[in-house]
């Protein structure tokens, strides 16, 4: 397989925005004056300017995309499913709030029972058109969930991208990184997870950003048949913001290739078996990466956004972690770009990581003696940057987490903000610039006065939890993942020896493992009923078939509270449930 791609055409410089005050209304109600405006106007107006969250800004897409697509001639539709979770905890409903705004279009917004069987649906949604009765042109595939939803669904996203996408569908997946545990068990960072599910990684910083990506991840999944990743983090999930919108203000380039003389075009396959599945696999390396690399260098979307003709040092952060560093130069003194220009600093913004262009990196090193990465968690584009610089002659030494000695500078653990950067910043520029930096900020003279309460989390008044979680003392108790999880910071009298927290459906089988080797033979495992129709249900059917001894707690509250307070999908009462647990085996069940 011969895969040839055209010469890059002159790159120009996309999203800006022309005129939008004079811009025709196409029709829609005149919110120029801010007495005008109203909330539900986020979703409503597709020019002018909106006030989002992040979250919001990315539930705009079905609707904008759908739009767009029929000014071009497209007959398309859209289906989003996912499973809630911090920081895309309430996506659906918003998602739902922006369909109803455009209640004419298409939209299906499914929520999934769980994140693998959502991701398998999307699936569906790409393979629809391969079916001659199929009544849309494409469908836009959207999934979303937080990093351990996309752990758990990497096998059923792994078939989804071999499978392709369609040339007028694509699939935009939104994934909620909590990179301090807000509201998760374990922090998360899920960039390893995409490169690995061979998706390309888009990374906004702000919800202006967020809108705009979201246009440029379609556009480039069906160019290259490639699920098209989102990374979401907790600040900008969150983070709210005045935003343009206008229906041009992006305008993607779209990269070409031919294979063997014939142009390139996706072709969703749901024929995931050898030998099929082995061509699929070449298509990747040598066709479908490439366009998605192709796509991130024509449509500059990673940018040297301060650059002067003598910078000695380059700086490369993405997503919301290049906002932090721009004020963390704030407060080392560097006020505007020209401060930085003067004292040779290069910024380069990298809002698309994997798969990074060597060309965009090799641009923005040249002339450098050295360039720092400033990331959060894992070292991911510090390896990239100097994967892409290594077999040059002269190139510039490339600094991430660590200094030559290995001691670590930007902090591996929880959220990077421009305190935190600060010292890796001073560390590196004072070498050349120790005389320009402003002197760190004193610590304040007066201390915290401390608090006289110590409150910690606890069950909501009324909630059933108060009086279903308790136990005799000394008993064994597994805890997992759902409002019960407090029980971790009560005291043993009230909750039992906990012998700690599992994955989402994977209460109770830890004791598996455990039982054979302990004095103690009984577990009492807490289950939630929401986790209880995610997947808790199997780990009842593994516990089973090990057969030990086990009591499961069902906790039913009749909601999934720790999210917004959704009703669990797939969730039938509790005569049903007995009904199921008899079935399985249970040997009593009260």
């Amino acid at each position: 397989m011969a895969a040839r791609f055209p010469p890059s055409p002159k790159w120009c410089k996309l999203g800006d925005v022309t005129d939008l005050e004079h811009a025709p209304t196409d029709g829609q109600p005149d919110r120029t004056a801010a007495s005008d405006y109203e909330l539900a106007d986020r979703y409503r107006l597709e020019q002018g300017r909106v006030f989002v969250s992040g979250l919001q800004a990315i539930a705009r897409l079905p609707g904008d995309q759908l739009r767009a697509d029929r000014r071009n001639g497209l007959n398309t539709a859209a289906f989003v499913s996912g499973y809630q979770g911090s920081p895309v905890g309430t996506f659906a409903e918003e998602v739902e709030r922006a369909r109803l705004s455009v209640s004419d279009l298409p939209i299906i917004n499914q929520r999934g029972v769980n994140e693998e069987l959502a991701a398998t649906a999307v699936m569906g949604s790409q393979l629809a058109v391969t079916l001659d009765d199929c009544r849309y042109d494409g469908i836009l595939g959207m999934w979303y969930g937080k990093g351990p939803g996309i752990d758990r669904a990497g096998d059923a996203i792994r078939h989804a991208v071999f499978a392709s996408t369609a040339p007028h569908g694509g699939v935009v997946a939104v994934v909620g990184d909590d990179p301090n545990a807000k509201s998760s068990t374990l922090p998360s960072s899920s960039d390893a997870t995409m490169v690995d599910l061979h998706m390309p990684l888009l990374f906004p910083g702000n919800a202006q950003e967020a809108i705009d990506l979201t246009r440029h991840a379609v556009a480039l999944s069906r160019a290259c048949g490639l699920w098209a990743g989102l990374k979401l983090t907790t600040p900008v999930a969150d983070g709210t913001g005045t935003v343009e919108v206008h229906p041009d203000r992006i305008t993607p380039i779209t990269p070409t290739t031919e294979i063997d003389g014939v142009p390139f075009r996706p072709s969703p396959n749901g024929r995931l078996i050898t030998p099929y599945t082995l061509e699929m696999e070449t298509e990747f390396s040598e066709v479908r990466i490439e366009l998605a690399r192709e796509y991130g260098l024509l449509n500059r979307l990673n940018e040297v956004t301060v650059r002067s003709g003598d910078d000695w040092i380059g700086i490369a952060a993405s997503g919301h972690t290049y906002h932090e560093v721009r004020e963390a130069l704030q407060l080392l003194g560097f006020a505007t770009d020209d401060d930085l220009r003067a004292s040779g600093i290069r910024i380069m913004q990298v809002m698309m990581p994997t798969p990074l262009a060597r060309q965009d990196v090799r641009t923005f090193a040249a002339g450098l003696s050295d360039i720092l990465v400033v990331e959060d968690k894992n070292p991911t584009l510090e390896r990239l940057v100097r994967d892409a610089l290594y077999d040059l002659a002269e190139r510039p030494r490339v600094w991430g987490k660590r200094d030559a000695d290995g001691k670590v500078l930007i902090p591996y653990g929880g959220l990077l903000d421009a305190n935190r950067v600060a010292p890796a910043l001073r560390h590196h520029l004072a070498t050349r610039l120790g005389d320009r930096l402003a002197p760190p900020r004193p610590q304040p003279t007066r201390q915290t006065i401390p608090l006289s309460v110590n409150r910690t989390p606890y069950f909501c008044s009324g909630c059933p939890h108060n009086t279903s979680t308790r136990v005799e003392p000394g008993t064994l108790v597994g805890g997992g993942i759902g409002c019960h999880a407090m029980v971790a910071f009560m005291e043993p009298e009230r909750v039992g020896d906990l012998v700690g927290l599992t994955c989402m459906g994977g209460e109770g089988a830890q004791w598996i493992g455990m039982a054979p080797f302990v004095e103690r033979k009984h577990l009492v495992q807490n289950l939630g009923d929401g986790t209880f129709f995610h997947s808790g249900s199997l780990a009842v059917r593994a516990s089973i078939a090990a057969g030990i001894d086990i009591t499961y707690k069902l906790l039913h509250n009749g909601t999934v509270a720790m999210t917004g307070g959704q009703d669990a999908v797939g969730a039938v009462d509790v005569p049903e449930i007995a009904t199921i647990l008899m079935a399985e085996g249970a040997a009593r069940i009260i």
